[in-house]
Formats: structure tokens, sequence, C-alpha cells
């Protein structure tokens, strides 16, 4: 089938965004009504035209971009079913990963679909409470092909974002205070769960998290390690094939880091088990942070002094006085 002649000569971009204009209407403010079995398979199977052309065709996409307001205000106005990541919610958000949200090749926007005037954050907070539903609803095998194309819509969004939705963001999706009074990864909020599941064994998934975690960084790896701690950033820095700090006290050196926090696990020192024995010295705490962080699973870096000695590469020196 010839799409690009379907929408340059027969009108199909202008065809489906009438459709889904049509559909948004039936999606009220209050009382919000289902749609009847009908107009839902019909929404669907638009959605899923949209998707499919604009994946396979991404030079066509710009001809549905009319459409990107009312799928967000579809988005805005639908309750988030038991199963969020499946259905048409996860129609919709698929085919937001694949249009420009910018619409840098149609005509602008006359009021910005993401951030409308009324409430700026509506769309975002949508999408991350979705998200926080998903993450602990799904498992890992399944969140790594359901919630890429919403992990990957976040990072659009937040990229385009003004000042006060992108500091809504960080604050939502970023490990706060409360978050510290632990080892960062081993509360319940949306930002441990997402560092949790940035560890299981799922490619697609652990890019994805790592990128938005990165972009809400500021594209900074310096940043990265203050708002997650060393052990995650690592790991995460590992994954984009950016460079690391080598050992615990190499990166205490190379980071400005929150005096208060552990640079390793992200937890306060004051929340730390106290330890009543005598105290260790500035070289102790390093290993005993990376020691800690090895055994939390949060970092697989070896250090190259302890790893020559495993090795045999380290031999000792004759004494300068036995001439």
């Amino acid at each position: 089938m010839d799409f690009e002649d379907l929408i340059n000569n027969h009108s199909l971009g202008e065809n489906v965004n009438y459709q889904i204009f049509r559909h948004a209407k039936q999606f009220p403010k209050s009382g919000k009504k289902p749609l009847s079995q009908m107009d839902e398979l019909a929404l669907t199977d638009t959605l899923k035209l949209i998707f499919n052309v604009s994946k396979l065709y991404p030079d066509l996409a710009a001809a549905f971009a009319p459409s990107i307001p009312y799928i967000f205000k579809i988005i805005s106005r639908i309750d988030i079913p038991e199963k969020p990541l499946d259905g048409l919610l996860s129609y919709l958000i698929n085919c937001l990963s694949t249009l420009d949200l910018e619409n840098k090749k149609g005509k602008p926007f006359e009021n910005s679909p993401l951030f409308p005037t009324f409430n700026q954050n509506c769309n975002v907070d949508k999408l991350i409470n979705i998200l926080d539903q998903a993450t602990s609803l799904y498992s890992p095998s399944d969140l790594e092909t359901k919630a890429i194309p919403l992990l990957h819509s976040l990072i659009a969004i937040y990229e385009l974002a003004p000042d006060g939705p992108r500091k809504y963001m960080e604050w939502l999706l970023l490990p706060e205070d409360n978050d510290r009074s632990r080892p960062i990864g081993q509360s319940d909020t949306l930002s441990s769960k997402l560092l949790k599941l940035s560890t299981a064994p799922y490619a697609n998934l652990k890019t994805a998290i790592c990128e938005l975690m990165f972009t809400l960084s500021g594209k900074n790896a310096e940043n990265l390690t203050k708002n997650i701690g060393y052990g995650f950033a690592a790991g995460l820095l590992a994954s984009r094939g950016m460079e690391i700090p080598q050992t615990a006290g190499e990166a205490f050196a190379a980071e400005k880091f929150d005096p208060e926090v552990n640079p390793i696990t992200g937890q306060r020192w004051d929340a730390e088990k106290q330890d009543t024995g005598p105290p260790m010295t500035k070289e102790e705490k390093e290993r005993e942070a990376e020691r800690l962080a090895k055994a939390n699973g949060l970092l697989n870096v070896e250090n190259p002094v302890t790893q020559a000695l495993q090795e045999g590469r380290l031999q000792e020196l004759p004494d300068s006085d036995s001439d």
C-alpha cells in the first residue's frame, strides 16, 4: 500500500486526524462515559494506523501531528485501567512515542498541547501516574516492551518542557530527600522502582530508564551521580558507553557531592546504621562504601589495586637497605 500517495493525494492524514478529533469529543471532562465497543474498536484501529505508518515511514508522521492535542486530551480524560499499558491507553501512548511532539514540520500549535495554559503539568502528571502504576503491576519482562513508548514519550516531553514542568518531572521521577533515609533504590517510590528495574537483565528497559535519568539530570554525568548515587550512576553511564570513575575514591575526588549524603548509595550519612567501633579512616570509609555498593548490587567495578594483587601483577619491592 502506497501510504505516501494516500497522504499526499487522497487526504489520508486529514481523514485520520478528523476521526481522532471526533473521538476526543466523546471524552467529556465529567461524567466519563465509556466508549461503546464499536467506537473503542474504531478508535483503536485509527491509533494503530497512526502508529504503524509513523513507525515505518517517519517522514510521513508529520501528517498526523494535528492529532497530538486530541490524543493528549483523551489521555487526560480517560480513567487509568487496571492494566495501564494494555488496551486503548497503550495505543494512545504508542502513538505519542512515534509522533513529533514539537511538530517541527507542520503548522505550529496555537497553544501547547503538551503544557496547556490552564495546567502546564496535567499531561506530565497523568503520564507519570500511568508509569507509577505500571511499574507496580507489570513484571520486568513485560515492561521490557510495554513501558518503552511511555518512557520515550516522557523523555521527549521533558526536553520540550518549560522550566516549571521540568522541575515538576524531576521532583516526581528523581530521588528526593525522603528516599535518602535508606540506600537509593530500596524504597517504594517511583524513582526507586525505576532504578531497581534498571538493574534487571532487560536491555531495552535498562536503556530507556538510563536515558530518562540522564535526561532528567541535564545529560550531565556529575548531576546524574549526585541525583542517584555513584552505584547506580556507574551502571547507567557504563550502559551509555560513557567514562566513569573506576573506584569509589576516584568518584569522591571527581564529583562535588553533598557532604551530608553518601555518594555511593545516595543515603544520608545520618540515616545510616551507626558503627559503635573505633572511627574509620577516610580510606577505610571509601573501601567500606565500595564493599556495601557491591553487596547491594549497585556497583560492579573492581578496585584496580585489589584486582592487580589478585592477579599477581604487583610484586613486593626489595628493601632499599638490602644492597
